[in-house]
């Protein structure tokens, strides 16, 4: 049967939202190759009611399409963003959904669009994994 979908475009890239302020993944946790910064434009749920897109750098493994996004930064961004629009939504739990593309997002910034102008740009992610660090630098990748 096959798993249900959210946007328009086909599943891209592992996610992993790392949170762990004093390790920033500068290696790939699949492959152990360095990580890349880039930009990318994270598609996200706020409860209840919010979606947003973010613009957003992550660290990315361009060999095994892994994207790490720091908990920490995101939270504080969200934070910035409902203080001003809506206090009642800070502290909301949340959901990266996947990303968008920037073209779409860029002329979002000149010219608000709605949802149904936003979805078919959307790619949510292959897989959401998990990654536990031990000591001395070790972690393992789990899904």
């Amino acid at each position: 049967m096959a798993k249900p979908r959210f946007g328009g475009l086909p599943p891209r890239y592992t996610f992993f939202l790392n949170p762990y302020t004093d390790y920033r993944f500068t290696r790939c946790p699949n492959c152990d190759q360095p990580t890349r910064l880039r930009k990318f434009v994270l598609f996200i749920h706020v409860d209840p009611d919010h979606l947003l897109s973010m613009g957003k750098t992550c660290r990315f493994c361009p060999k095994c399409e892994w994207l790490i996004a720091h908990q920490d930064e995101v939270e504080s961004e969200l934070a910035i963003l409902f203080n001003r629009l809506d206090p009642k939504a800070l502290g909301n739990d949340y959901l990266i959904i996947g990303t968008v593309e920037r073209k779409v997002w860029r002329e979002g910034l000149r010219r608000p669009k709605i949802i149904n102008e936003i979805l078919p740009h959307v790619a949510d992610f292959k897989e959401v994994r998990r990654v536990e660090v031990r000591p001395a630098g070790w972690y393992s990748a789990e899904k």
